[in-house]
């Protein structure tokens, strides 16, 4: 009879060891679930701060050019008649704003004098070599008339990741094929005499 119970309990410890031991799995499955979701959003954090850092460097740039006591005047004037352009140099890289063809502002908040240009700082590590350090998009726009207020509003969208090829004389141009590309934009408006 003492043999016939025991032959019952035999698979009771095998069972039970396989129970903890997808216990301790799910648990296990479970934390590195959470931390590869931690690590994917602090490298997210890092790469929209790479962002944010490119467009607010292109963003003084521009104010530099238009608001700089140094400068005899602004690089974006609102008399120009025909095409317009001039040579920028910020961060390490020298660009050229344009004057956009085509806008005429019509409404109380159209802007008729828009410029852009695109940034890209050339960031030199220790070694000496260039790295990425985002690139950005600036448009300016005014607004007014000589001697009287002139409204400006300035816009710049930064990048993360840029190419690193040299295209047409210039680095760092969005990498839009990226699928990690992410766009930060800053926006300043003021008004001057």
């Amino acid at each position: 009879m003492k043999k016939n119970k025991l032959q019952k309990n035999k698979g009771f410890v095998i069972l039970f060891s396989i129970l903890i031991s997808s216990i301790i799995l799910l648990m296990a499955s479970g934390i590195y679930n959470i931390v590869q979701k931690q690590v994917v959003l602090s490298s997210y954090a890092k790469q929209s701060q790479k962002a944010f850092y490119a467009a607010d460097a292109a963003l003084d740039c521009a104010l530099f050019y238009d608001l700089s006591p140094l400068l005899v005047q602004t690089a974006f004037p609102i008399d120009v008649l025909g095409a317009y352009s001039t040579d920028l140099t910020c961060g390490g890289g020298d660009t050229e704003a344009r004057l956009l063809s085509g806008i005429t502002g019509t409404g109380d908040d159209d802007y008729p004098y828009a410029y852009v240009f695109r940034y890209y700082g050339l960031q030199e590590n220790f070694a000496g070599d260039y790295i990425d350090s985002g690139c950005s998009y600036v448009l300016v726009e005014k607004k007014g008339t000589l001697g009287s207020l002139i409204e400006t509003r300035v816009t710049a969208a930064g990048f993360n990741t840029c190419t690193d090829s040299l295209i047409q004389g210039v680095y760092n141009v969005p990498d839009f094929d990226d699928p990690t590309l992410l766009e930060r934009r800053l926006s300043v408006q003021y008004a001057t005499l």
